[in-house]
């Protein structure tokens, strides 16, 4: 049985984005067709928990007295660029195993098949290649 080697099949298929992107990400190679916000959006999509794909729920008037006043969500505005966020978010913390319905709804949003997978095959390279278990 042979190993062909695909790693780098994406750099060559993909064209380099816009200069003024940090290092990271122009060395990763992203499809041409995302815009400059969107390549931010992914990045920042980093940092970001899988609890900000939860709905906020309203506090009611104890937790308010209690806790405070609510949390700014992490929701963003703009629907297109929501579901690119959501998709990111996923991808940065599961890898290659999203569910559909991420795919599903950037599809919806209005990426081609060709954006969201250049979108996770540069994030699944991005990610450390295994989590360490427990000691």
């Amino acid at each position: 049985m042979s190993f062909i080697d695909f790693s780098d099949a994406a750099h060559m298929a993909l064209p380099v984005p816009h200069a003024d992107l940090p290092v990271d990400i122009r060395t990763i190679g992203f499809a041409e067709a995302l815009t400059v916000q969107e390549h931010r959006i992914v990045e920042l999509a980093r940092h970001d928990g899988l609890e900000t794909l939860r709905t906020p729920r309203k506090r009611g008037w104890l937790a308010r007295l209690i806790l405070g006043p609510q949390p700014a969500s992490a929701m963003l505005a703009n629907e297109r660029l929501e579901a690119l966020r959501r998709l990111a978010v996923q991808a940065w913390h599961k890898g290659y195993r999203l569910p559909v319905s991420a795919l599903k709804e950037a599809h919806t949003a209005g990426f081609s098949e060709d954006q969201i997978g250049a979108v996770i095959d540069t994030i699944g390279r991005a990610r450390p290649p295994f989590r360490k278990a427990a000691a």
